[in-house]
């Protein structure tokens, strides 16, 4: 998709359509650069499994992945858990479950400035959002590691749906007298009126949990992972990747900013977690045959390196 030139499409005169245009034009820069990355770490990865100490480990042939993930997006910073099931050699259907906390770019924190010991404030955030999403997809084994210190690349892609959790904000908020003295402390969502030497931090995290509201939507991801644990049945990835959040309506973050209905996220995360053997043989064995069997491969290893 090309850069969209407005200038050049004089019939289009629908707002919404001429904000969604400048969005997607924004969207596509930021992803060219961020794809135009992840090519440079791909190639910077494949000349690195060049190289290395060989691999003499007894390998997992049939093996389901169980990962936990934390990342960093755009817009907050989530939690993920994702399993996959082991479909050929490269390829593994994958079942993601994410939970995330979502930020408006233009939130800014600041502090009353008489009163040091309250609490740090966004001034005109109206409400709290998280997100719980579930999606399934694929992730497929681009490049494998044939030594310890090499690296494996991997092209993940998932679909599914996100619950939008919103939860007001409310302020602490002062009535002062003619002298200005505080009169009067009460608990009140954001109102343009109040000024905001009025407000004296932000209320109690609990207040507003009744009047929770619940939004649907859909989520899309992809991206990369680069797996480069040295020990077979251990997972250590760094990813990244972008993500797509579709909802039917605004998300109310900001009282005082414009809000949107879609988030394009760029993503980065670490993942940990451990192959999971799936063969017959493996389901068979007792938890003591596998901690036997897991010293003596520790065992060897060790000799290895001696």
């Amino acid at each position: 998709m090309p850069p969209v030139d407005l200038f050049f499409c004089p019939e289009i005169n629908n707002p919404f359509i001429i904000s969604f245009l400048c969005k997607a034009d924004a969207y596509w820069l930021a992803m060219r650069k961020f794809l135009t990355g992840i090519s440079i770490l791909i190639v910077s990865s494949c000349s690195l499994m060049a190289q290395g100490e060989i691999d003499d480990q007894l390998r997992v042939m049939l093996r389901d992945e169980s990962t936990f993930g934390a990342f960093l997006n755009s817009n907050g910073f989530g939690a993920n858990y994702r399993y996959g099931f082991w479909r050929n050699a490269r390829n593994q259907f994958i079942i993601d479950g994410d939970f995330s906390y979502v930020k408006h770019p233009k939130e800014v924190k600041t502090t009353v400035a008489y009163d040091y010991s309250t609490h740090r404030y966004v001034y005109g955030k109206q409400h709290l959002f998280w997100e719980l999403k579930g999606a399934a997809g694929w992730q497929k084994e681009l490049y494998r590691k044939h030594d310890k210190t090499g690296i494996s690349v991997r092209l993940f892609y998932s679909g599914g749906l996100s619950i939008g959790f919103m939860k007001p904000i409310y302020y602490e908020v002062y009535t002062f007298s003619s002298i200005g003295e505080a009169t009067n402390k009460e608990y009140m969502k954001f109102d343009a009126s109040i000024h905001q030497t009025q407000i004296g931090g932000r209320g109690p995290f609990f207040m507003g949990f009744n009047e929770l509201k619940v939004l649907p939507g859909l989520y899309g991801k992809t991206g990369f992972s680069f797996e480069y644990s040295q020990k077979d049945a251990i997972v250590h990835a760094l990813e990244a990747g972008i993500s797509l959040t579709v909802y039917p309506k605004e998300i109310p973050i900001m009282a005082t900013e414009k809000n949107s209905f879609l988030f394009f996220n760029l993503i980065v995360g670490y993942r940990f977690g451990k192959i999971i053997d799936i063969s017959e043989a493996a389901r068979s064995k007792t938890r003591k045959d596998k901690r036997q069997q897991r010293k003596a491969q520790e065992s060897f290893s060790q000799n290895q390196v001696y």
